[in-house]
């Protein structure tokens, strides 16, 4: 198991091991020794940590992460399982665009979304500005390894990460493991992913495939993986 840094009364998930079971399994089932992973809002780094351990020595994990309560933990985190050598940590906000992003904070310091991402702005206590980071940019500008797996959980910031990387998806096309929060997130994924050549399938057992818009569940993960990939590529295929 992981060692984390926690506070016990309100993070009981992890150490109980019942923190987002869907998604440990799918991490587990889909990511490989050697791929390059993304942990778009990574946290405190729990799903950094199973990435890290499944793409082995072979691979790399770019943890993404905005909030500086977060990122400390983060740090913490990925230094006491002595992963920092495979993990390299990205201060900022996964977005539309490489620009500063105004980022909106919960109560708890630890939540918090991007401002124009989906679902409610209220209930934040602050806001700070950080850097935005164009997927797009981060790899075909700055010349960093493209993923084979996207892990992405921003709170509605989705409709803003999706936008920032069509060259990724065009190219790149790596397994997405995603979680939706509301019917506009649903829309925007929905309609770019399977735009870009995606299917979209429910994160349970069997991953069936989600036929239309109308059977996309907007608050839950989903698992997108591109039409193209055959089954004898070396990716998973979901088709």
């Amino acid at each position: 198991g992981a060692r984390l840094r926690l506070d016990l009364q309100l993070e009981k998930d992890y150490w109980l091991g019942t923190y987002e079971t869907d998604l440990q399994a799918a991490v587990r089932e889909f990511a490989q020794p050697g791929w390059v992973a993304y942990d778009v809002g990574a946290n405190i780094g729990y799903i950094t940590l199973l990435l890290a351990r499944a793409v082995d020595e072979g691979g790399q994990v770019f943890s993404f992460e905005a909030l500086p309560a977060n990122l400390e933990r983060l740090r913490v985190n990925v230094g006491l399982n002595g992963l920092g050598h495979r993990v390299e940590i990205i201060p900022g906000a996964v977005a539309a665009a490489s620009a500063p992003v105004r980022f909106l904070v919960g109560p708890s310091g630890a939540m918090g979304k991007a401002e124009g991402s989906a679902g409610r702005q209220g209930g934040h206590i602050e806001s700070l500005e950080v850097p935005g980071i164009a997927l797009d940019d981060f790899i075909y500008r700055d010349g960093n390894p493209p993923p084979q797996v996207i892990k992405m959980d921003i709170e509605g910031g989705e409709v803003l990460a999706l936008r920032g990387m069509p060259r990724v998806l065009r190219e790149a096309r790596p397994l997405i493991l995603l979680e939706l929060h509301g019917p506009e997130a649903a829309r925007v994924a929905w309609e770019t992913l399977t735009g870009a050549g995606y299917s979209l399938h429910r994160m349970e057992r069997g991953y069936p495939s989600v036929p239309s818009l109308t059977d996309l569940d907007w608050k839950a993960y989903v698992v997108a993986s591109h039409k193209l990939k055959s089954s004898g590529d070396s990716e998973i295929c979901l088709v």
